[in-house]
C-alpha cells in the first residue's frame, strides 16, 4: 500500500445533495445555472468532489445571504474573500454569545460590561451598547446606524 494523499472522494448528485443537505433539485439546478462545476465525467461514472461540495455550500450560504444568482455565478472565484469576512463574523458572533470569562482574546479585546455602556435602541430588540469611555458617534452617524439596523431586521 501506497502512503500519501487519499484519493479524492467521489460523490453522485443525491450523496452530494445529502452531504450538503440541500435537495437533488437544487445540486442539478446549481450545476445547470452553472453556480457550481458540473460533474467530472459523463453518464453513470459522472461523479463530484470535495471541492463540488465546498462550491454548493459556498453557493447556497451566499445565496442565503442574500446574493443574486447572477452575482454569484459572475464572481464565483471572487467569493471566497466574502465567505471568509462571513466565517469570521460567524466566530465573532459566537464568542460574543460565550459569558465574558470564558472568552479569549487580546488585552485590547476587553468584554463590554453592559452595566458600564450607555445603550442606545436602533430597532425592535436591537441595541447599541457603547463603552462609556468611547465617544458617542454623532445624532447623524446614530440615524444612520438605526437606519441600516432596522433595514437589515426587518427583512427577517
Amino acid at each position: 500500500m501506497v502512503k500519501g494523499k487519499a484519493a479524492p472522494q467521489r460523490y453522485t448528485a443525491e450523496t452530494l445533495s445529502f452531504r450538503a443537505g440541500v435537495p437533488l433539485r437544487t445540486v442539478r439546478f446549481y450545476v445547470q445555472e452553472k453556480l457550481i462545476d458540473p460533474p467530472l465525467g459523463r453518464g453513470p461514472g459522472a461523479h463530484f468532489t470535495h471541492h463540488h461540495l465546498v462550491q454548493l455550500q459556498q453557493a447556497r450560504t451566499l445565496q442565503n445571504a442574500g446574493f443574486t444568482l447572477e452575482v454569484i455565478r459572475e464572481r464565483r472565484g471572487e467569493l471566497s474573500l466574502g465567505l471568509q469576512a462571513m466565517a469570521t463574523f460567524e466566530t465573532q458572533r459566537l464568542r460574543w454569545s460565550e459569558p465574558p470569562s470564558k472568552r479569549q482574546g487580546s488585552d485590547d479585546d476587553e468584554a463590554l460590561d453592559p452595566a458600564e455602556c450607555i445603550r442606545i435602541p436602533m430597532a425592535n430588540g436591537v441595541e447599541l451598547m457603547v463603552s462609556q469611555d468611547r465617544p458617542l458617534p454623532s445624532p447623524r452617524q446614530l440615524v444612520e446606524i438605526a437606519f441600516q439596523i432596522r433595514k437589515v431586521f426587518d427583512r427577517r
